[in-house]
């Protein structure tokens, strides 16, 4: 290809000089430097090969549009165009190689070959994966793989594609439609196919073996899979070695950053905290040296890399480090959402969250307030974008930031921010795709608790009464023992309510509203085993009575016609011990 290159305005003359054989000269000159080479020579610029398709998109366009045009002038035109939309790809215009695939089709009777096919069936798969529909690029990748399956490849063919890259390609639209399982089964048959080779064969195909191992490390990440995944991420690591990355580092350094974190990942899983820092370190290095050469793409592996690296600190409890790590990571996230809001409000408020995740292990509370508005207000800007996405996860921190306002002393935030956190919660089960119960609950909960501590009971009670009532309706569904301890926490809340509400009504010297308040205890107590309920109506009867004996005692007969209980414990099989749920 360099050759060619060099000798490029040779043929140029040529086609000046002799519009018919000098154009099918140039042409021919174009499209081989616009199709791969030897993986070892460093290939030109993806825009430069851009512009070398263009041209030959042209000069092959000429010879179709004259008289007396050759069939074979037309073929090679959808062929031309095939590379057209490949060059395209390379620089990220999928829209636009979209359209040239499909002038490539409505080309009047070209011949098309079977390796020719399969490659626009990948290209097709790939552009429609870069346009973010995987469920389009689904259909086109399968077909692809298939025709590559029928498909004995030539000498001559080797250049448009081979099956361990189809296979590589529907592996990643899988993983992006979340159905890992099959997505890590093709990556297992790509790189099967790929240590089968021969070493002539397996040179062409260097980098996809690359891509391959390390995507399949992740896939064995995200599958619980770690022992799996250290192994073929050894194997990634030598294949990504400093000689690839010499000779494609635009490729290969960034699937260098995502293998270390991945493989930080199975080392902390795996139990060797040690070594799982040591790589996160490299992850961090290495996410820096490709800041220092590509900022655009440098920059958020970087943050993903030192959030990595932050993770593995916090294990090891050096909490001054992850602090550190995690406060340049939304520093680099306020950079990178200045320039793509639309893109990376999502990523700064997760890193926000984890912030403030960090500030409230090491205590300070004032700090990890702040850090949990700064996330909220990230995942706003992301919800007015993309409502139906972000709304849950905007719902979820306020959730969190209710907490921290909570743990803070600001009751009054605490509680705005879980009456916001319910409503939004709600919110879906207007739309496709229901709440599930079981998140409402949990967020009832939070406003509950919030509530109580401001010292509104009655609505307190309101909330943890619809948690549990949520969460029995759960219960009695399939796959109920998820619930159990939600709905513990539930009933415990709900007890811890109604006691605080029955004492609040006698201070007040509202002894009929406490009456209420204790018969509802007393039934909690009743329908349910939980010794730390049981414990709580015991203690709120004893204590209710010792201190107002002569109105609480006649209020009670009033209402329910019988003396006041002296005995409300319900005998169970699983007392003793049983500590009450946290966080009511």
């Amino acid at each position: 290809m360099g050759l060619v290159r060099v000798l490029l305005p040779l043929p140029r003359a040529a086609a000046r000089l002799g519009p018919g054989a000098g154009r099918r000269l140039l042409g021919a000159a174009l499209t081989h430097c616009v199709a791969p080479g030897w993986v070892l020579l460093r290939p030109p610029p993806p825009r430069r090969r851009l512009a070398w398709a263009e041209e030959a998109t042209a000069v092959y366009r000429a010879l179709a549009a004259r008289e007396r045009a050759r069939p074979r002038d037309r073929d090679l035109l959808a062929r031309s165009l095939v590379w057209h939309a490949y060059t395209l790809v390379l620089v990220g215009r999928c829209e636009q190689a979209c359209t040239v695939l499909d002038a490539a089709s409505a080309v009047p009777g070209a011949r098309w070959g079977p390796a020719q096919r399969a490659l626009h069936l990948h290209l097709r798969a790939q552009a429609r994966f870069g346009l973010a529909r995987p469920g389009d690029a689904l259909v086109a990748a399968e077909e692809c793989v298939a025709a590559y399956r029928r498909l004995v490849l030539t000498r001559r063919d080797r250049t448009l594609g081979t099956l361990p890259g189809a296979l590589r390609t529907y592996a990643l639209v899988l993983a992006a439609l979340d159905r890992t399982e099959e997505s890590v089964a093709a990556y297992e048959e790509c790189v099967g196919l790929l240590r089968d080779m021969s070493l002539r064969e397996a040179s062409h195909v260097i980098l996809v073996r690359v891509r391959a191992l390390c995507e399949l490390t992740a896939g064995l990440v995200v599958s619980g899979r770690y022992e799996e995944a250290l192994s073929v991420g050894r194997e990634a690591r030598d294949a990504a070695d400093p000689i690839m990355l010499r000779v494609a580092p635009e490729v290969v350094r960034p699937l260098r950053v995502r293998l270390f974190t991945d493989l930080a990942r199975c080392l902390a899983a795996t139990g060797d905290r040690s070594a799982a820092r040591a790589t996160a370190e490299e992850s961090v290095a290495e996410a820096r040296s490709l800041v220092d050469r590509d900022r655009t793409t440098g920059v958020p592996l970087l943050v993903l890399a030192l959030d990595c690296l932050a993770d593995r600190l916090g294990e090891l409890e050096r909490r001054a480090a992850e602090s550190t790590c995690r406060r340049e990571a939304v520093d680099l996230c306020v950079t990178l959402v200045a320039e793509r809001p639309d893109t990376y409000d999502s990523l700064l408020a997760v890193c926000c969250e984890r912030l403030a995740d960090c500030h409230t292990a090491a205590g300070d509370r004032a700090d990890a307030v702040r850090a949990g508005e700064r996330a909220v207000a990230a995942h706003r800007r992301a919800a007015e974008l993309d409502r139906m996405a972000q709304e849950p996860q905007l719902a979820r921190a306020l959730a969190d930031l209710s907490k921290l306002r909570l743990d803070d002393g600001d009751l009054d935030g605490a509680v705005g921010a879980a009456r916001e956190a319910v409503a939004l919660t709600r919110r879906p089960a207007e739309s496709d795709r229901p709440a599930r119960p079981a998140v409402t609950a949990g967020r009832l909960r939070v406003l509950g608790r919030a509530l109580r501590r401001a010292g509104d009971h009655g609505a307190a009670v309101a909330c943890y009464a619809e948690s549990e009532s949520l969460l029995v309706d759960e219960e009695a569904g399939p796959g109920a023992g998820p619930y159990a301890a939600s709905l513990a926490a539930a009933r415990s809340g709900l007890a811890l309510a109604l006691d605080e509400e029955a004492r609040a009504h006698l201070a007040d010297g509202r002894a009929d509203d406490a009456v209420t308040a204790l018969r509802a205890l007393l039934s909690l107590t009743r329908r349910t085993g939980q010794s730390s309920v049981h414990a709580r109506c015991v203690t709120a009867f004893t204590d209710a009575r010792a201190e107002y004996p002569d109105t609480l005692v006649s209020a009670w007969t009033r209402a329910t016609g019988q003396d006041f209980p002296t005995f409300v414990y319900r005998l169970s099989g699983t007392l003793g011990g049983e500590r009450p749920p946290g966080g009511n």
